[in-house]
């Protein structure tokens, strides 16, 4: 892996860590620079460019959080490390909120941070493993499903507040979700399922850079790869979490459509679980319906017959007549033209 070039900035309130870790990073070809203090940190991020910070979340004249709100706000291609010796549900929650690559624990393994960096430092470094782990910890910290539900959501809102185009989203497509697994006759457990799937079903997003996230028009075709594996990432957190297993799995197919052409295993047909296609067309009905800046939302009239044109290509098409039947029937449930609040 290149690593030359990439420069370093180790923010820690003990001068023995930043040596070591100046020494130990020094060793791996990369330049570093040490503060032992928030102010001093932004006076070096505001004359340098660093590809990676590493930080300790209590450092002098503020915290290594509030240091990362900077980073995040004026300093976007840094990606930042989070170590502390004081971890807390709320900081893991927060750190990841604001955009953090990792997060470690004190006493932590020098060559995992290390590896950190490297993969740190590489061009369009992935979010690593840090949401899963995040969905791990909240899961150990809270033995209970709503109060894990309750935190997920939390993360799903992270991914929502970097977008602001598609705030509300995940609650709207709940929304619709539920209603049209009630109306074609899926049993309670069923229906609790989609609505819970629906609210968390873009947490993979969480692991897509902001420039790809928020970019305002077409896609390229590695930017829609990275996009695409949103709904395996999201199957990878929610796994972790033993009471949200059927909702991982519906998760990850929300995207599979009924003649084979989705992602991410091109399932087809019946192979598809039934919740994964009721959240196939919700999502679809509430990203139709919705405003976004390179395009005007769809009437409702307009997304009824492109749910109709798509049955049985994208959509199953024994679902889709029920699911028109629902929407023209019931048109105060609807949410059209859906804009930053």
């Amino acid at each position: 892996m290149e690593t030359d070039h990439k420069d370093v900035l180790i923010v820690d309130d003990d001068p023995d860590v930043c040596e070591l870790l100046s020494r130990v990073f020094a060793a791996e070809g990369l330049d570093c620079l040490r503060a032992t203090g928030g102010l001093e940190a932004k006076k070096l991020l505001a004359e340098k460019h660093f590809s990676v910070m590493v930080c300790d979340v209590a450092i002098p004249d503020m915290t290594g959080l509030e240091l990362l709100a900077e980073i995040r706000a004026h300093h976007p291609t840094c990606k930042a490390i989070i170590i502390t010796g004081f971890p807390s549900k709320d900081n893991l929650a927060r750190s990841l909120s604001l955009g953090a690559y990792e997060y470690f624990r004190k006493p932590f393994s020098v060559g995992k941070l290390v590896e950190a960096v490297r993969k740190a430092c590489s061009e369009d470094a992935p979010m690593a493993s840090l949401p899963t782990r995040a969905a791990e910890a909240i899961w150990m910290a809270d033995q209970c499903r709503q109060t894990s539900l309750e935190s997920i959501r939390a993360l799903v809102h992270t991914v929502e507040a970097r977008d602001t185009y598609t705030r509300r989203h995940s609650e709207q497509v709940a929304h619709y979700a539920k209603y049209l697994a009630q109306h074609i006759g899926l049993d309670e457990r069923d229906v609790n399922a989609i609505r819970v799937a629906a609210l968390v079903h873009d947490i993979g997003k969480i692991a897509v850079p902001d420039r790809i996230l928020t970019k305002p028009g077409p896609l390229t075709d590695e930017e829609r790869r990275d996009i695409r594996r949103h709904p395996e990432t999201g199957y990878n957190i929610l796994k972790e979490i033993s009471v949200f297993a059927n909702e991982a799995r519906l998760v990850r197919y929300h995207h599979e459509n009924w003649d084979g052409s989705g992602y991410p295993d091109g399932l087809a047909g019946q192979d598809i679980p039934p919740g994964s296609r009721v959240l196939n067309i919700a999502d679809s009905i509430d990203a139709m319906l919705m405003h976004r800046s390179y395009k005007s939302p769809c009437t409702l009239k307009e997304a009824l017959a492109e749910l109709d044109r798509c049955s049985g290509t994208q959509f199953d098409p024994d679902i889709v007549p029920m699911a028109i039947g629902w929407f023209r029937s019931n048109p105060g449930q609807v949410v059209q033209a859906s804009t930053v609040a």
